[in-house]
């Protein structure tokens, strides 16, 4: 301390026992330790990531694929519009089981989309008869 109170500041004294290094010697340990970081990260998240925890996006909310089966549907009569949507719910089942999803939530899912087809379809057929007016 000096005579007012105040902590005397001490000059710092480079340390003379250690050579500075040059850049070139840190960098591949520094690129080293990186890249054992992003390892580390990464192979904990796969482990995190489990089948049961990824969810693949519901059918019946693919609002494209509904659409385009929907107009398909639109377009088919009798035996070729039900054999066009067994062959589409038959497509669809095995798409969802494939994903991990067990036989009866991938057919509940399959009905799901089937009633969101019938949505579409009524939608589109109200949507046509009403009459645009204009001003």
């Amino acid at each position: 301390m000096n005579a007012h109170g105040d902590v005397a500041s001490v000059p710092l004294r480079p340390r003379t026992n250690v050579s500075p290094l040059s850049f070139r010697f840190h960098l591949p340990g520094y690129a080293n330790a990186c890249w054992q970081w992003l390892i580390r990260c990464v192979s904990l998240m796969v482990r995190k990531m489990s089948p049961e925890k990824i969810r693949a996006f519901p059918i019946d909310r693919q609002v494209f694929l509904v659409r385009e089966v929907a107009a398909k549907l639109g377009n088919l009569h009798g035996e070729t519009a039900t054999s066009f949507w067994r062959a589409k719910a038959s497509e669809l089942l095995d798409l969802v089981v494939g994903s991990g999803r067990d036989r009866t939530a991938a057919g509940d899912e399959v009905r799901r989309f089937f009633l969101a087809v019938q949505r579409e379809m009524s939608a589109g057929t109200v949507a046509e008869a009403m009459p645009i007016l204009s001003a």
